[in-house]
């Protein structure tokens, strides 16, 4: 083990976090020095030479495009429903179900977000999810950390199963993909029981809990947690975090409509309407057109559309559909001609993004690259032994902080954790399983993930703050998720 090589590969990553978190300088700024520390590090510390240099660069600048582009075209659907008036009604409408900001959280970034995460991935739910909580009357910061926390729950069995099928796409011919879903899904049941908790306790604090919501709150977690184990154990990767997500929403709505609609609701946590305002005559099923129509095309396309076009890559695909999207709801909205002006005053939402994001990306490429995060994983493997399942989670968050996904990280750290369980002499399956887990949790404070979820609820210059909130629930989750995963590699996978 070489602690010098070891310490010298750390320092992108102590930098980014050290300018974001602790001097609270904006993503842009800290992306771009630590861009060029990087590119100076790696080519003379690590030997990368100008031409590979230049190519990751312009990789990540040509990535980070793409990723704005998606958050641009949610931009589009938010701007369009504030403008018609849509909004308004689907603030009266989610009043109507319920009162409860709290459930409302729940209800839009854990379900709703889970769902969208489930169909396409790729940062969906904090571009859909974070900014529909603020045009609901959500504080920016809230939304934020609600949207990131609970992306941590949907991530490892996202993107239509993406994540664990590509991730591990190297040892599917040796290791079962269903057996590495099954494991995944029984880490994330506890995660998404404890999530709501987490989220409202960040939120609220102690008070946000009486009866009522600590009953809501296990009804949709156990619910969603444990149809993602039942798919990913008895139907595959594809479909558990699709299926929790829209089974977990319906069984709020249907808890709310018939066993506690008429219960009390403290007056801090009521959402209230403006009552001096008129009252939207729009229909409702128009009021919510676009969303509707996202929840079926987005499915629709991922599963549907030619291979050439889910090969122009998530984030473009996914920009595409929603843009499309938008352009549906403008129609039946009667606003296609206002089109082009959301357009421009989106485009000028990313800007701020579009160099973050281009930054952290071309930064991400190099410490690949250069095998920065290869020297960090193995150093942290040699120092545990028995322990490496447990660690094992904390690898794969580093890949998705750093690389930006979860399934980045799986294809990075697969080849490590395989060569790993076979030197312990322990089964592969969990351990990926905990890599894999690991990674979603990641993508909590992963700051390419941060930056995205900040710009959708105009928090820019604020991603510091965000990843300090967020951080506290990550470390709990982490040390549940290291128990579990030892318990997955030394008990379940023994006994099963």
């Amino acid at each position: 083990m070489d602690l010098n090589s070891f310490l010298l590969a750390l320092t992108p990553i102590i930098f980014v976090i050290i300018g974001v978190v602790a001097l609270k300088q904006p993503a842009m700024y800290v992306a771009v020095f630590t861009l060029i520390y990087t590119i100076e590090l790696v080519m003379f510390g690590f030997n990368l030479d100008f031409s590979t240099v230049k190519t990751q660069v312009i990789n990540g600048i040509v990535d980070g495009s793409k990723m704005i582009f998606m958050i641009w075209a949610a931009f589009l659907i938010l701007n369009m429903l504030l403008k018609t008036g849509a909004m308004d009604k689907i603030k009266e409408i989610i009043a109507n179900l319920t009162s409860d900001r709290r459930k409302q959280v729940i209800i839009i970034a854990f379900c709703f977000g889970g769902f969208l995460e489930g169909v396409a991935g790729a940062g969906t739910p904090s571009a859909i999810a974070a900014p529909f909580l603020v045009a609901l009357g959500l504080p920016a910061l809230q939304a934020a950390i609600a949207a990131l926390v609970f992306n941590g729950i949907a991530a490892s069995l996202g993107a239509a199963g993406l994540t664990t099928i590509g991730g591990f796409a190297a040892f599917l011919d040796v290791v079962d993909v269903m057996d590495i879903g099954m494991f995944t899904s029984f880490i994330h049941f506890f995660g998404a029981i404890l999530a709501p908790f987490i989220v409202l306790y960040i939120l609220y604090g102690k008070k946000a809990f009486d009866k009522g919501i600590v009953a809501f709150c296990l009804v949709t977690g156990i619910t969603y947690g444990g149809i993602m184990v039942l798919v990913a154990t008895f139907v595959g990767a594809e479909f558990p975090t699709i299926c929790a997500g829209i089974s977990s929403l319906l069984v709020a709505v249907l808890y709310i409509r018939f066993i506690d609609k008429n219960e009390p609701v403290a007056e801090e946590f009521t959402f209230k309407l403006d009552e001096t305002a008129p009252k939207s005559k729009m229909n409702p099923v128009i009021a919510l057109s676009p969303y509707l129509i996202l929840l079926v095309l987005l499915p629709a396309v991922r599963f549907f559309a030619p291979d050439w076009f889910i090969g122009l890559g998530f984030a473009v695909w996914i920009g595409i559909t929603i843009f499309i999207t938008c352009c549906l709801g403008a129609m039946v909205l009667h606003d296609v001609k206002s089109i082009p002006y959301y357009m421009v005053i989106s485009f000028k939402s990313v800007i701020g993004a579009l160099i973050a994001m281009c930054a952290l990306l071309a930064l991400s490429n190099l410490m690949k690259t250069a095998g920065l995060l290869s020297i960090i994983a193995r150093t942290l493997a040699d120092m545990t032994g028995a322990l490496y399942p447990a660690v094992a989670v904390l690898i794969g968050s580093l890949g998705s902080f750093v690389t930006g996904t979860t399934t980045g990280s799986n294809i990075l750290f697969s080849p490590l954790h395989y060569e790993a369980s076979k030197l312990l002499n322990i089964e592969v399956a969990p351990v990926f399983a905990a890599q894999n887990a690991g990674g979603a949790l990641g993508n909590m404070i992963c700051t390419n993930n941060v930056v995205a979820t900040c710009t959708t609820v105009g928090l820019q210059k604020s991603e510091g703050l965000v990843m300090q909130k967020v951080f506290k629930p990550i470390c709990i989750l982490w040390g549940v998720y290291a128990l579990l995963a030892l318990f997955n590699t030394y008990i379940l996978a023994v006994y099963i």
